[in-house]
């Protein structure tokens, strides 16, 4: 069973009746899985707000009205949205874990209205499933879209974006008090949404079928990655599935796709040599360790790369087995 969101979109028909979604709703860092999330009325307006890593920019529209422009730069390509008068917004960067699903976006909403608010964001992965899920396809900013509504509700749940701007998503969060006043303000603002996939920033995790051994229920992921380094993430999952202690090292390879293969990073040094360690990463828990690879590959240019690390599932000495797995990411 995977601990992470490990989704794909399951909007084929016009509704959906019984599905099962992979994933850990404690993990998930708040993804859409069902109904039950889609319905959630957790969440309140941010107190303060959040505009770190995003640009503003001040113009008029016809009728002499001001409108703001809030963006958002991720790893994947840059987000904007024009906003009337009347409006508040936040626009979070990756990794901020304000977000409800995606890895980078903008919260918006009416000022004043207490509760509630619009995610859009870009998401590598998301996916949704349930009974009473109608889809309808419409056009929105120009692009093709899925929107998706639970239960005949008067507020749409999630909208979808196709071609170009995949991987686009927006969801509502109790939004229910405001919905009937400023629902078509709403459209209107969405109908502004830019997404520039060609204008790239920073680095970030990307999920393959190479970051989890089902075997020993061990699932490798990545935070904070930049240019020199990263935060790696061990998810033991399943305490069970091992037949003895899971063990890594200070050794690792780093990898560098080019023209779809898998290509050695060339060292920096000639003669180097790991720690000869054993950190153990115990059943039912999840454990995080930094790497610096600056000392041995320099800081790496943009492109999207791959981590691997040895980990022996020991039982005694001479008396293991040994998996090699992979963290893949992107940098810009």
């Amino acid at each position: 069973m995977k601990k992470w969101k490990i989704l794909s979109i399951l909007l084929a028909g016009a509704m959906l009746c019984g599905c099962a979604v992979n994933g850990d709703p404690e993990k998930s860092g708040g993804d859409i899985q069902g109904a039950e999330a889609m319905e959630s009325q957790e969440s309140d307006v941010p107190e303060a707000a959040a505009i770190s890593g995003a640009e503003v920019v001040s113009q008029e529209s016809q009728n002499g009205d001001s409108i703001r422009e809030a963006v958002q730069g991720g790893p994947y390509g840059r987000l904007s949205l024009s906003l009337p008068e009347g409006w508040a917004y936040e626009a979070y960067p990756i990794e901020s874990e304000e977000l409800r699903t995606g890895l980078y976006g903008i919260h918006f909403y009416p000022e004043g209205a207490g509760e509630g608010y619009i995610e859009v964001c870009y998401a590598d992965s998301f996916g949704v499933c349930g009974t009473g899920l109608q889809s309808e396809e419409r056009t929105l900013a120009g692009r093709s879209v899925h929107v998706g509504t639970y239960d005949n509700g008067e507020a749409w749940n999630f909208i979808t974006f196709q071609g170009e701007y995949e991987g686009v998503v927006v969801l509502n969060f109790s939004v229910d008090d405001w919905w009937k006043e400023y629902g078509d303000q709403v459209f209107d603002i969405l109908d502004t949404l830019s997404f520039e996939p060609e204008v790239r920033e920073g680095g970030a995790y990307v999920y393959s079928e190479q970051s989890e051994l089902t075997e020993i229920g061990l699932y490798f992921s990545l935070k904070n990655v930049s240019a020199v380094g990263a935060t790696l993430v061990w998810d033991h999952y399943d305490p069970e599935a091992a037949t003895g202690e899971l063990q890594c090292g200070d050794a690792f390879v780093l990898q560098h796709k080019k023209d779809g293969q898998w290509e050695a990073v060339p060292a920096i040094v000639e003669n180097y040599a790991f720690n000869a360690i054993a950190y153990m990463l115990p059943a039912g828990e999840t454990r995080e360790q930094e790497l610096d690879w600056e000392w041995l590959y320099g800081k790496l240019a943009p492109g999207e790369y791959r981590i691997g690390k040895d980990v022996d599932d020991f039982r005694a000495t001479g008396d293991f087995d040994q998996y090699m797995i992979y963290a893949q990411f992107i940098l810009n």
